[in-house]
């Protein structure tokens, strides 16, 4: 390889290559590093869990949202079924019950009310719950008469 010789581009550094910078932000002052900064990093972090958090509580508030949803409705389908065995009860044969644990949801209470010497008489359906705030339930009301 005789005769070939690398020229050097005036203004570059002993060593520099052309089109690198040693500083990666042009315009930086000589010696200023590149990169974030620490108060950049913990306001980013920040906002990440704000965000994290925020579809979180999000999330568990669904899942408890589904859950009362599904407790109201087998309240509503026990209070039915109750209200069926009424509907085949004689006028005479109807009175006060409960409150007292259904046999297949021991978590449930079902209770009667029927006002007695009335006709139509006034029957309610009473389901109650446990709930992490207090109780839930849910009550039907019937008229039946005797006729």
């Amino acid at each position: 390889m005789k005769g070939f010789t690398l020229k050097r581009k005036p203004g570059l550094a002993q060593g520099a290559k052309a089109g690198f910078t040693p500083n990666r932000r042009e315009g930086l002052a000589q010696g200023a590093k590149a990169g974030f900064t620490l108060l950049e990093i913990l306001l980013t972090l920040i906002i990440l869990m704000v965000g994290v958090l925020s579809i979180t509580m999000a999330f568990t508030r669904g899942v408890f949202v589904s859950s009362d949803l599904e407790n109201i409705e087998l309240a509503l389908n026990i209070a039915s079924s109750k209200m069926e065995e009424i509907k085949d009860t004689d006028f005479v044969d109807l009175a006060d019950s409960g409150p007292v644990a259904d046999p297949d949801f021991p978590n449930f209470n079902l209770s009667v009310d029927a006002a007695q010497g009335q006709n139509p008489m006034r029957v309610d359906v009473t389901v109650e719950w446990l709930l992490k705030g207090g109780q839930g339930n849910v009550v039907l009301t019937t008229l039946v008469a005797d006729f």
